[in-house]
């Protein structure tokens, strides 16, 4: 694992070059050990390497490449095979299992892709899921402390939810999330991370966001919220807690907690609201 971390830090040019470096290596062992030695099985190293890193296509012709150059470094003499076409079928032989293992390794990168991406993802909006969230959220936490940054938190909840799945169905409700997923990420910038939190809940992290700036954005949200529900026909609204911090706490969990009080303040005022404060600490104040 550790190797392959050091590979997917490199270029694919340098995976490409170091397969054919290995191709060259393992052949000249190949030609001067005995005939009756086969080393062909260490062909798989770079055709697995050039695979798993540069690609099916590439892996594909590193495994040609293999195969010519396993034929070549393999001379025998005409009597040595029952027939003269033996040794050019022990080559396809040869091909064939490069391009099986080739295949194996692009379907297993492919799974474990994909595996990956179910594992940050919320199933139904696409969105990042909590799990995840609470990992970036620490990395941006870090970020801000270590650069001295501002960070403002928010957290949306969809008011009166409940009352659309029961008089409307599930699948409305699923709907209904999608759409404020879709219209949320649409109104945001690509630094900034939104996720699904909980079943109506979602949050926002803008990274190097001041109160200022983070008051525009969040009221756009909200008016682009309502104005999306109400162009499908829901008759709801969102009540969003947000905090910025000049000095964020290391915990995520303090930080969701704060912006989930302000959340349900602004569900207590009425429903329908922004509830965005600023948080200052003893430094700041003085």
């Amino acid at each position: 694992m550790y190797l392959i971390k050091i590979l997917d830090a490199k270029p694919k040019s340098f995976s490409i070059l170091l397969s054919i470096c290995l191709i060259a290596l393992i052949g000249l062992i190949d030609y001067h050990i005995p005939p009756d030695i086969s080393v062909s099985i260490f062909y798989l190293c770079p055709i697995g390497l050039a695979t798993w890193k540069a690609g099916n296509c590439t892996g594909l012709l590193i495994s040609i490449i293999s195969s010519i150059t396993w034929f070549i470094v393999n001379p025998r003499p005409i009597n040595y095979y029952s027939h003269f076409l033996v040794p050019y079928w022990n080559t396809i032989v040869n091909l064939a299992f490069f391009l099986f293992t080739n295949y194996l390794i692009s379907e297993l990168k492919f799974t474990l892709k994909n595996l990956e991406k179910l594992a940050r993802t919320d199933a139904l909006t696409g969105l990042t899921n909590r799990m995840f969230f609470m990992e970036l959220a620490k990395h941006e936490i870090n970020k801000a402390l270590r650069h001295q940054e501002t960070l403002t938190f928010a957290y949306i909840d969809i008011d009166d939810f409940k009352k659309i799945n029961d008089q409307f169905g599930h699948n409305v409700g699923d709907n209904l999330l999608c759409l404020v997923a879709e219209s949320s990420k649409s109104t945001l910038r690509k630094i900034d991370i939104i996720a699904r939190i909980g079943g109506d809940e979602f949050a926002i992290l803008l990274p190097r966001t001041s109160y200022e700036s983070a008051e525009i954005v969040l009221h756009r949200v909200q008016r682009l919220l309502l104005e999306s529900m109400n162009q499908k026909g829901f008759s709801v609204t969102v009540s969003i807690g947000a905090i910025t911090f000049n000095n964020p706490p290391n915990s995520v969990s303090d930080m969701i907690e704060k912006a989930d009080n302000l959340m349900y303040f602004a569900k207590k005022q009425g429903k329908n609201l922004l509830q965005h404060e600023l948080s200052v600490t003893l430094q700041d104040a003085t």
